[in-house]
């Protein structure tokens, strides 16, 4: 039985800083955008001391800065409730305060604190945004799924964005590039990691901007959470 960790607020503007919602199911957890997906890997990162990451999203959400960096929370960071965690951020120069995990940064935040915990990381993107620095990773490319998952070993936190799915068309707006079919099959060899234990942790996003809006995102939502198995909507 899920539960709600963020209560749903309504489908609003996700943007960079805003979450809209979390809910999860045992080691599955669904949100409306990524920013809290370092604190949902935390308690895998406790269980296991050798892990790898792989993460499937438009874009790499790896940017990295130290200013950022400079005010992570280490000493309470593995035991922070999540309000705590959303709160955290600094004082800007526009007298308001920036939030430390961004939909943008939270990876780079990880890699920089956990990379010597993190034993292998894959990436599937559409190579948007700011690539990783100063680590070794797996490409893959979207003809790869679902065969890859089935050759992955050991343990692995995996990230997936649906708009990994979707892309810009020639009239401007956000479509999805996939058959429900190729969706299906790439939620099937999830579920079979899920079940073996390969996957320790799964985080999905929806991305409503990147996704041609709430409606779209939840279309794909519904592909995803039939092929894991799981009984999850939005309230109406």
């Amino acid at each position: 039985m899920g539960e709600w960790v963020v209560d749903f607020k309504g489908r609003n503007h996700s943007t960079a800083i805003n979450l809209n919602f979390l809910w999860k199911e045992r080691n599955v957890f669904i949100m409306d955008n990524h920013r809290a997906a370092l604190w949902c890997w935390v308690s895998s990162l406790k269980q296991n001391s050798d892990i790898g990451l792989f993460h499937v999203d438009r874009h790499y959400d790896a940017l990295f800065s130290d200013k950022d960096y400079a005010h992570f929370p280490h000493s309470s960071f593995s035991s922070l409730p999540i309000e705590e965690y959303l709160s955290c951020g600094y004082d800007n120069d526009y007298f308001s305060v920036t939030p430390l995990f961004r939909w943008d940064n939270y990876l780079g935040l990880f890699i920089e604190k956990y990379r010597k915990q993190v034993k292998e990381w894959a990436f599937a993107t559409h190579g948007k945004g700011s690539a990783p620095k100063d680590i070794r990773y797996a490409a893959y490319d979207p003809w790869e799924f679902p065969a890859a998952l089935g050759e992955l070993e050991g343990k692995w936190i995996f990230n997936l964005d649906l708009d990994y799915f979707f892309g810009r068309m020639s009239s401007g707006e956000m479509e999805k590039m996939f058959t429900d079919t190729y969706i299906i099959d790439f939620v099937k060899g999830i579920r079979a990691c899920l079940d073996s234990g390969v996957i320790a942790v799964l985080t999905v996003s929806l991305s409503p901007e990147c996704t041609g809006g709430w409606q779209g995102a939840e279309s794909v939502l519904q592909l995803v959470t039939d092929g894991l198995g799981i009984d999850f909507k939005l309230p109406a």
